[in-house]
């Protein structure tokens, strides 16, 4: 459970964390060395997973979502493609999915040429896998990796 400070805090966070402790004080009502406690302390609950860069995937390549089928389940199967998919530097996204497909993965590469390659090494090589729909990403409409948190709860 996150008090109330914590999910302010967290909201600021997630839309520019490249601001000092004392700019996300002032926004929520904290000190600086306040700000700095609680982040550390939510560092180490692991609430904080990751602080990174996002790059805009149009400026280094191309973007694809992509479905996977399974012809054949089996949780063999399964653990090693989880497996290969967590190696495989080309896959951003993966999630197993209830529905008619059973993964869905948003993979980016350099070029067609290079997508097409590893769909060839990874997929369709792949006997497990029944199907795979690709579907290019001409733009985003929307992306956000912020989770909504309501700053009054907690």
């Amino acid at each position: 459970m996150l008090a109330a400070l914590d999910r302010a805090l967290l909201t600021e966070l997630q839309t520019d964390n490249q601001q000092t402790h004392a700019q996300l004080g002032a926004k929520v009502g904290l000190s600086a060395s306040s700000v700095r406690r609680r982040l550390t302390a939510l560092r180490a609950r692991g609430v904080l997973e990751a602080e990174v860069a996002i790059l805009a995937p149009e400026t280094v390549g191309v973007q694809a979502i992509v479905l996977v089928t399974f012809g054949e389940e089996s949780v063999e199967g399964d653990d090693a493609f989880r497996e290969r998919m967590r190696a495989a530097p080309e896959v951003q996204q993966c999630y197993s999915v209830a529905g008619d497909v059973d993964y869905v993965r948003v993979v980016h590469a350099p070029d067609l040429a290079s997508y097409e390659s590893w769909g060839k090494r990874g997929l369709t090589a792949d006997p497990t896998i029944r199907r795979y729909d690709t579907h290019l990403v001409w733009s985003r409409v929307k992306f956000s990796t912020a989770l909504p948190l309501d700053r009054s709860a907690g």
